[in-house]
């Protein structure tokens, strides 16, 4: 008697699982972009703000200065968590993809999906790869604000203050490069998540 074969098990997919795991994980990744993109402007708009003091104490505003590099900090290892876990989800999607179309009977089908695999899964990887090397450019970003911070906090003076005017220019000149590399990052993210959903209509 004719028996069906294996792969008429009821067997289901575990690509839409393994997909909503990695676009959540990217859309939280996207979120930490937006959140480090606006903590970078608060922090540097607090340090300009201690530069530009004309009169009255200094406390105060290095005091805020202090606050918002602190939560820059924060937010960048939420952001570095976030990216591994954003790439750890990603490889497991694709390669259940790739595992899955193998067992795809129909040739005309499984090339489709293995050209549709190919083009997502370089998007993805090189989103992967333009995070890792903004967290190489971030990190020495935020070392260089804490330095500033030190030097600043032991001769909170106006004469201090100017003395760091270079210093705070380069910071400054640093934080256009990073936000705009966040920026891009984030638009980079925006499409892949609007290749990846499974939304219809508007």
């Amino acid at each position: 008697m004719w028996s069906a074969p294996s792969f008429f098990s009821g067997y289901a997919s575990a690509g839409p699982k393994n997909k909503q795991k990695a676009v959540a994980s990217i859309e939280e990744f996207h979120k930490d972009l937006m959140k480090n993109l606006n903590q970078v402007t608060e922090t540097l708009a607090a340090l300009n703000h201690i530069a530009k003091t004309g009169e009255g104490d200094l406390y105060k505003p290095y005091k805020n200065f202090v606050k918002q590099l602190n939560r820059t900090a924060d937010n960048s290892q939420s952001l570095r968590k976030h990216a591994k876990d954003m790439a750890v989800k990603g490889r497991q999607y694709f390669d259940t993809w790739e595992k899955e179309l193998s067992n795809v009977i129909n040739s005309d089908l499984r090339s489709k999906g293995e050209e549709r695999r190919g083009e997502l899964s370089k998007t993805f990887n090189r989103i992967a790869n333009l995070a890792e090397e903004f967290q190489t450019a971030y990190q020495p970003f935020i070392i260089d604000l804490t330095d500033i911070k030190t030097a600043i906090g032991n001769d909170l003076t106006t004469t201090g203050v100017v003395s760091l005017n270079p210093y705070i220019t380069k910071a400054n000149n640093h934080a256009k490069i990073i936000t705009k590399s966040l920026q891009e990052l984030a638009d980079e993210i925006d499409r892949l998540t609007n290749a990846l959903s499974s939304r219809i209509g508007p």
